[in-house]
């Protein structure tokens, strides 16, 4: 069943699902009200662009609540803790780049050892503890996130592009969804007039709020403990500055796949997670959009890296090495990080490489045809990555 605009626009009023967060935490302060205007627009944008069915509107509703949710609950521990944002997370490994292009195997093998700290998916998926959660017990909101969509869905497409499990790490792009005032919500609903206001804000105020989430795990977790953080975003392409002015020490792993293949399979990827929630959009419409807000990205990534000499800190790596050898990349991160790679982590990083084999949940198939997109069209777009980072 599919439902009007009207409809729509009524089920995600602001104001009805600000109350419905309330009443579910029994909490009214949210603290910094600045993300009243993005969730506005994004609210505002999702019936222009796209037919949402009855269970796509009742997902994006959940998850507008369960962010809600989460602020208010967050803001209460920062109100009784303050010293939460005295925790230090400066100096993160940050693995970004095209998104198909190698991240979620790196991220995954960099925080296989236990002297890092993981962004394991139930935690972005509700940074707040729930008030019922009994110590010693395990954490309920290890249940809740293994029923979330994004996890329990039986789209095949989805979980052969991008398996997600609770318990294991995943992108912490998802603490972007929280400020309402990010680009991943473009990639879990297809709305490009949100895309576009989103890309023309500054980007300072949503970073610095999901630092404080950072901060807000580690604290949970007892602190820091020598522990550097794992993290992984491949939308951070598009935030250089503002990433690291909030993690300055941070060693950046960028890997690198010719977007000849990284385009049509990020195509493939938003055409089967937009599904989940409308009715299927057209490809041709896709392909366009994947190569405008990637462009987009892109552009931003390549002035930023100049403007700010990023070289410093970025360690580039080939898809080839990705999946061939990708402990010399471990190596060479650690090694531009200051940090020395135990014995133990060692094993634990090639053990997780030699047990999870490519295409273990489906093979992910895509053609640049299926989206309207030709060679000719990647290689103008794209013409200045290529030529500085590709080698064909």
């Amino acid at each position: 069943m599919t439902l009007s605009q009207s409809d729509i626009s009524a089920a995600l009023d602001p104001d009805a699902l600000i109350n419905q967060a309330i009443e579910i935490s029994g909490l009214r302060s949210f603290g910094d009200m600045g993300f009243i205007e993005p969730m506005k627009v994004l609210l505002d944008s999702i019936p222009l662009h796209i037919t949402l069915h009855q269970e796509g509107l009742e997902s994006i509703q959940a998850d507008v609540v369960r962010c809600l949710v989460n602020r208010l609950r967050f803001q209460q521990d920062l109100s009784a803790h303050p010293e939460i944002l005295q925790e230090q997370v400066n100096d993160p490994i940050i693995v970004l780049g095209l998104g198909r292009s190698g991240t979620t195997k790196m991220q995954k093998i960099l925080s296989a050892p236990d002297s890092v700290q993981k962004m394991a998916f139930w935690r972005l998926w509700n940074p707040a503890p729930f008030p019922d959660a009994i110590p010693g017990q395990p954490d309920p909101r290890i249940a809740q996130a293994g029923s979330a969509n994004l996890v329990a869905t039986d789209n095949s497409a989805v979980h052969a592009a991008h398996h997600m499990e609770e318990q294991e790490v995943d992108e912490d792009w998802l603490l972007g969804m929280f400020t309402f005032d990010d680009w991943i919500w473009n990639q879990m609903v297809f709305s490009p007039s949100y895309l576009d206001w989103v890309m023309a804000r500054p980007s300072a105020a949503p970073f610095a709020y999901m630092k404080s989430l950072v901060q807000y795990l580690q604290w949970q977790d007892g602190g820091r403990k020598d522990r550097p953080w794992v993290m992984k975003g491949v939308g951070y392409i598009a935030h250089m500055e503002s990433l690291l002015a909030n993690f300055p020490k941070a060693t950046i792993l960028h890997t690198h796949r010719d977007p000849l293949q990284t385009i049509p399979s990020w195509a493939k990827f938003v055409s089967a997670m937009w599904t989940l929630r409308s009715a299927p959009v057209d490809k041709h419409e896709i392909g366009r959009e994947v190569m405008r807000y990637w462009g987009m990205a892109m552009d931003r990534y390549l002035a930023s890296r100049d403007k700010l000499g990023l070289d410093r800190c970025i360690v580039d790596a080939r898809y080839a090495d990705v999946r061939e050898n990708p402990m010399s990349i471990v190596e060479r991160v650690y090694e531009r990080a200051g940090r020395k790679i135990t014995e133990p982590a060692y094993q634990s990083m090639a053990a997780w490489h030699s047990n999870n084999e490519q295409h273990r949940f489906g093979k992910h198939e895509y053609s640049l045809e299926e989206f309207g997109l030709s060679e000719a069209m990647i290689n103008e777009r794209f013409g200045d990555y290529i030529r500085r980072f590709i080698q064909r």
